[in-house]
């Protein structure tokens, strides 16, 4: 009997491999991690073949204890924004330049050139940027010439998966393509007219398909390598934001929730696209192309923290589970406000609301009656108010919600559950799985494909959530005071980041 679902969901750090039942239980779950290659400031990438081999060491690791012949499909997630060159017969041909990189801004005038930035993001769904994949196209015809000739498609991560286990290269879901940059999003097609004027030939761009087509099949060659049998169905899969949504167990509008990972971002669905005034948010295409999810990123969550445990809280320290309760027993400690010490988790630019590459973190109010609790009270304090940000804009475009869901490594924090019901003022729910949300939404769409649900409303229910926490009074009237001050303090400073970072690109 066919009843298990493997996702292989290849995020910033590692690879996780998981075997689910229909009704959402892990069976087993293998993180074969992997690094990120930082070769200059502002630059991130990672080889392509990182995630083949994880993926392969992850699946013989996860089917150890699993009869893998009751493995009925393999579900894709993978993180998006990035742009991988392969060839005709899937050889990368470049690093994956991921999601964090901001080396393509130079680029961003050769589009401004031939379409304003409004009409861009009408058309797009998504202001014009340098962490979307367009902007790195263009970097790399400009850097890598030879590169960029010897191209065939430009694809994404979970992309590059799919085309090793099925054999079929080019091939990329809605929701990837829909945070290229490249697709037009009313129409749900590449946008051709802006492709051409940019001199970049329309058949670069990889064919679209639902995240639940099952088309594809495991080759012998993969199947061999992973101990499946040839034939196996593969879903498409769906770029990590999506594929969060649903394992947070959206399925229609009025549904949020906040992934706290490495990055973090606060998304809703909307039966349509929802075009910000100001260019905040952004928008990706749902699963099956219909509806949006309207999103918006901050850049550096996790990732901010952990710089700032390893660098000043906690010196010296690996961040281990101990080291983690240790800090936020330090945190605890301090009152709501870090008595007026202010963190920004702005290390590699942000996004929303500012969408300034130049930004940098900063830490400031201090004194020298503070220490290290206070830092790292901001820490958690300022990732939860950058969140809080977004959350306004949600609310400015009239996205209603009543409930946020948490997701993600963070949402095991002792902390920012509680923190965010007071900051935004409504109920927050901890996912009872909330590291596995992005791989149990590629399992619902892998699910949703081969039959075993007969929709995403249905697939819905394999996300089942633990605690609840709502808003104290108190603590929210603290908090709306703490935001009155950080909400100001990047248009206080924005032209001293362009300064600082004027002098850090100057060689």
């Amino acid at each position: 009997m066919r009843d298990l679902i493997l996702t292989l969901d290849a995020g910033t750090t590692g690879l996780k491999s998981t075997v689910f039942t229909a009704g959402g239980q892990a069976l087993a779950s293998v993180v074969s991690p992997y690094e990120v290659e930082l070769p200059r400031p502002g630059w991130a990438q990672q080889p392509a073949l990182w995630f083949i081999s994880a993926a392969l060491d992850g699946v013989r690791k996860v089917l150890s204890g699993v009869d893998s012949g009751r493995v009925a499909v393999i579900g894709l997630s993978g993180t998006m924004n990035g742009c991988i060159p392969v060839s005709g017969v899937g050889d990368a041909l470049y690093p994956n330049i991921i999601h964090s990189d901001i080396r393509a801004e130079g680029q961003l005038d050769m589009i401004r050139a031939v379409m304003d930035e409004s009409v861009f993001y009408a058309r797009t769904g998504n202001r014009l940027d340098m962490h979307y994949t367009l902007p790195k196209i263009l970097w790399l015809r400009e850097n890598h010439p030879d590169v960029y000739r010897g191209t065939r498609w430009f694809v994404n991560t979970k992309d590059v998966l799919y085309g090793f286990l099925t054999g079929r290269f080019g091939v990329t879901d809605y929701s990837d393509a829909s945070l290229t940059g490249a697709l037009n999003i009313n129409t749900r097609e590449w946008d051709r007219a802006l492709l051409t004027e940019l001199g970049i030939d329309p058949e670069v761009m990889p064919h679209i398909l639902p995240s639940h087509d099952v088309s594809g099949a495991l080759t012998g060659e993969a199947a061999r390598a992973m101990g499946l049998p040839e034939g196996l169905p593969v879903a498409v899969g769906a770029g990590d934001g999506v594929c969060a949504s649903h394992g947070a167990g959206l399925y229609a509008p009025g549904d949020a929730y906040i992934n706290l990972g490495s990055s973090a971002w606060l998304c809703t669905l909307s039966d349509m696209p929802v075009i910000d005034a100001g260019m905040r948010t952004f928008n990706f295409l749902d699963m099956d192309g219909k509806r949006a999810n309207v999103c918006g990123t901050v850049q550096c969550a996790g990732a901010a923290m952990d710089w700032a445990m390893e660098n000043l809280i906690l010196p010296g320290q690996k961040l281990a589970a101990k080291a983690f309760d240790a800090i936020e027993e330090m945190a605890d400690q301090i009152p709501v406000g870090s008595e007026g010490v202010f963190f920004l988790p702005t290390m590699m630019g942000e996004r929303t609301p500012w969408w300034d590459g130049n930004a940098r973190g900063t830490l400031m109010g201090m004194s020298l009656y503070h220490e290290r609790a206070h830092v790292a009270r901001a820490a958690y304090e300022g990732v939860g108010q950058a969140l809080h940000l977004v959350d306004e804009v949600m609310r400015e475009n009239s996205l209603a919600y009543q409930s946020i869901a948490l997701v993600g490594g963070g949402a095991q924090s002792g902390i920012w559950p509680q923190m965010l019901a007071d900051m935004f003022g409504i109920r927050t729910r901890v996912h009872s799985r909330s590291r596995q949300a992005t791989s149990l939404g590629a399992a619902m769409a892998a699910g949703v494909g081969v039959g075993l649900f007969a929709s995403y409303e249905e697939a819905s229910k394999m996300a089942d959530f633990g605690e609840a926490f709502m808003p104290d009074p108190v603590r929210r009237t603290a908090y709306a005071r703490h935001y009155d001050v950080y909400r100001v303090l990047y248009g206080q400073i924005k032209d001293a980041y362009q300064s600082i970072a004027r002098y850090q690109t100057e060689r």
